[in-house]
């Protein structure tokens, strides 16, 4: 007998204002969780473990920012979309187009253009850096620079590690859990709603692409997140199926974890940052080139109809 989902016939603006309100309350629930977990793991008070976050030194403030991000992850992407997709739809899996394996081929050439990618999104990165926000705004552009800062600081925290043990809990929290919670939000449920909304799949794409990268709060990666989400999304689109685009967002976070570990212990000299970047402006073309044909390539192999999405 097939289960009867409440909220599967509300309108598309009703049903991302019910995603909307879950993440909010479900945020402050896994906030809640973590400050708790942080001071009976920890022995701190919410006065420490507040500046754990804003400042965070040592091997506790460390451990505690872990556990966290952990909490926050899993009560910030995860446990809406499952909450949601349970609402809206009498199967989760299949709503969230999750119920199928993916083509090899497919998933192969989803992580090959993560790196087919890297000139042209470096170029763009350095352009978005360069940006300077007219005179009346400076207070605005002095706040997005600060969040710049601190958003580069905890990446620092989080990454620094000198045992393999360290880069697993990494990737675990930099890659495994932002690619499976992520993709879940923005192409699993947002895309879809506002392609619901709009009819059409270009501007769902670029809308879901775009809170995806402001969500960050990194204002000077705000472009090239945007490309790395339209790349996403568009994977998702052609092959309709989401592992596709949880297998190269995972690969594009796992490739930086791994860069800055080999980099910070010296087995390296290419930092993290300058990873696939390039001023040769051949190169840079040939990427966009070459990405957009490898994309094409996925397109040809699924045949997936964007209507079906």
């Amino acid at each position: 007998m097939r289960r009867t989902a409440l909220l599967e016939n509300i309108s598309p603006f009703g049903k991302l204002l019910f995603l909307l309100g879950t993440i909010i309350l479900m945020g402050i629930v896994s906030a809640i969780i973590g400050f708790g977990a942080g001071a009976l793991l920890f022995d701190a008070s919410m006065t420490d473990l507040s500046g754990f976050i804003q400042s965070p030194k040592g091997a506790k403030a460390v451990g505690f920012l872990q556990i966290y991000q952990i909490i926050n992850q899993v009560g910030i992407f995860i446990i809406p979309a499952i909450f949601f997709s349970y609402f809206v739809s009498a199967s989760s899996v299949t709503y969230l187009s999750l119920e199928k394996i993916p083509k090899l081929i497919s998933v192969l050439v989803a992580a090959i253009i993560i790196y087919t990618i890297l000139p042209f999104n470096g170029y763009i990165d350095e352009l978005n850096r360069n940006m300077s926000l007219p005179d009346f705004m400076q207070s605005i552009e002095q706040w997005m620079l600060s969040k710049e800062k601190h958003a580069k600081m905890l990446t620092e925290v989080f990454l620094t590690t000198s045992t393999l043990t360290g880069l697993c809990v990494n990737l675990i929290i930099v890659a495994v859990l932002p690619a499976i919670g992520e993709e879940l939000i923005f192409r699993g449920i947002l895309l879809k709603l506002f392609n619901q909304m709009f009819k059409n799949i270009h501007i769902a794409v670029l809308l879901s692409s775009i809170i995806f990268s402001a969500i960050h709060l990194q204002f000077y990666g705000f472009l090239p997140r945007l490309i790395l989400g339209m790349i996403l999304g568009y994977l998702f689109v052609f092959t309709g199926n989401l592992w596709v685009p949880i297998a190269a967002h995972f690969v594009n976070n796992a490739s930086s974890a791994v860069i800055f570990y080999l980099h910070s212990n010296d087995y390296i000299n290419i930092p993290m940052d300058d990873f696939g970047t390039t001023t040769n402006v051949v190169y840079v073309i040939g990427s966009l080139l070459i990405s957009v044909w490898l994309m094409t390539i996925i397109y040809q192999k699924e045949g997936t109809s964007i209507t079906s999405i």
